[in-house]
C-alpha cells in the first residue's frame, strides 16, 4: 500500500495546485483529510455512494449517523436544502463560517448525506475549502477526522497515525484546535440549536429575537 502523500499549504493563501490534486482524488472517488476553519475534515465525493461508504468505514460511523455537504456560497444552499425566513438570516449573518445548518433536503442524496428528509449544510471560511468548492463540479461532503467516538485530533501527524495510507492525500496547515461548528436545526420556522460550537447561543438568539426550543 502506498504511504499517504501529506503537503504543506499556506492557511491563508492556498496553493491551486494543490486544490486541483485533491479535486481530481475527490472526483475518482478518494478521500482526502483537508482543513477547515474548526479542524480538519474528512472529505469524500458526495455523489459518489461507494466513496462515502469507505469514508464511514475507516471512521467506524454508522451509516445512520449525518453529514453535512459544502457549498460554495450562501445561494448554493438552495440547490440542497430549503432556507425559509429563519435559516435565511442566519446563513447571512454567520456564513461564510462555523455554522451547520440542518435545512429540508430538497436534493435526493440519500443516508447519510440526507437523514429524515434533513440535511447539514456548511459554507466553510477557510481558504482550502473555498478553493475547492469552487474548483470541483460534484458535492462535497465532510465529517472529522477522527475515529468515531474518539477524541478530536488537532495534526495531520496523529490523523495520519489514525488513518495510514487509507487516506489519499492529507493536506497540512499545523495545528488546528478551534472549537467545532455551532450545528443548528433550521429546518422549521422556530430553530434549535443541536450542537454548541464557535458560536455562540447568545448571538443566535440575539440574531433570532426569539427563544430557541
Amino acid at each position: 500500500m502506498m504511504s499517504p502523500k501529506i503537503d504543506t499549504i499556506e492557511y491563508s493563501a492556498p496553493d491551486q495546485s494543490t486544490v486541483d490534486q485533491a479535486a481530481a482524488i475527490l472526483d475518482r472517488g478518494g478521500l482526502i483529510v483537508a482543513p477547515t476553519e474548526t479542524r480538519y475534515g474528512l472529505l469524500a465525493r458526495a455523489d459518489d455512494r461507494e466513496a462515502v461508504s469507505r469514508l464511514y468505514g475507516i471512521k467506524g460511523r454508522p451509516m445512520t449517523m449525518p453529514t453535512a455537504i459544502f457549498v460554495k456560497d450562501v445561494n448554493g444552499i438552495s440547490r440542497y436544502g430549503r432556507l425559509n425566513a429563519a435559516a435565511r438570516r442566519l446563513a447571512e449573518k454567520f456564513l461564510p463560517g462555523p455554522l451547520t445548518l440542518v435545512l429540508e433536503a430538497t436534493a435526493s442524496l440519500g443516508e447519510p448525506l440526507v437523514v429524515d428528509r434533513k440535511i447539514g449544510i456548511r459554507l466553510s471560511s477557510a481558504p482550502f475549502i473555498q478553493s475547492l468548492v469552487e474548483t470541483v463540479k460534484f458535492p462535497v461532503t465532510a465529517t472529522s477526522a477522527n475515529i468515531s467516538g474518539d477524541q478530536e485530533l488537532e495534526t495531520i501527524e496523529e490523523i495520519a497515525r489514525a488513518f495510514g495510507g487509507k487516506i489519499d492525500l492529507y493536506v497540512d496547515v499545523g495545528v488546528l484546535d478551534n472549537p467545532v461548528s455551532t450545528v443548528v436545526d433550521a429546518s422549521e420556522d422556530n430553530p434549535v440549536i443541536l450542537r454548541s460550537g464557535a458560536i455562540a447561543e447568545s448571538e443566535i438568539l440575539a440574531l433570532l429575537d426569539s427563544q430557541l426550543i
